[in-house]
């Protein structure tokens, strides 16, 4: 058996390798979208509600309405602050998964530029090879020509 076909296995493992690490990348892509969607979203609805009460008139807003307005502001900054740390925990772990990824494809296609040297080696041998051959019948038929 050819040394470029015993490496199929191997390049086989490579490959799945890198499939299974291409597909953690888009996982993690996936997160790190979903969790900034989710922050903006916070951050959009904190600007929306924050416009509605400047329209209202907040000469006539009770204390308790003022200290109510208060509490939810803070625990939606928290909301925000939480969701940001998430966020930069999607992306630090989107970015783990690239350099993964970048890591097992550069193994994969290190694999793949030695089955192909292997092949052109192969070839070359079959070529000289071949070439040895046709000689020898040309040599042959040529002595039996002059004798």
């Amino acid at each position: 058996m050819k040394r470029s076909k015993r490496l199929n296995p191997v390049v086989e493992l490579a490959v799945k390798a890198s499939e299974a690490a291409l597909r953690r990348v888009g996982e993690a892509n996936a997160t790190w979208v979903g969790d900034k969607a989710q922050l903006d979203d916070l951050v959009k609805y904190k600007g929306e509600y924050l416009a509605r009460f400047r329209e209202g008139n907040q000469l006539t807003m009770s204390a308790q309405k003022v200290m109510e307005l208060r509490a939810f502001l803070v625990q939606l900054d928290q909301a925000i602050a939480s969701q940001e740390r998430q966020v930069a925990q999607s992306l630090e772990n989107l970015r783990q998964e690239q350099l993964m990824w970048k890591t097992v494809r550069s193994k994969e296609q290190a694999v793949q530029s030695l089955v192909t040297r292997y092949q052109q080696e192969e070839i070359h041998v079959e070529q000289k090879q071949e070439q040895l051959e046709n000689d020898e019948r040309n040599t042959a038929q040529w002595l039996r020509k002059s004798k």
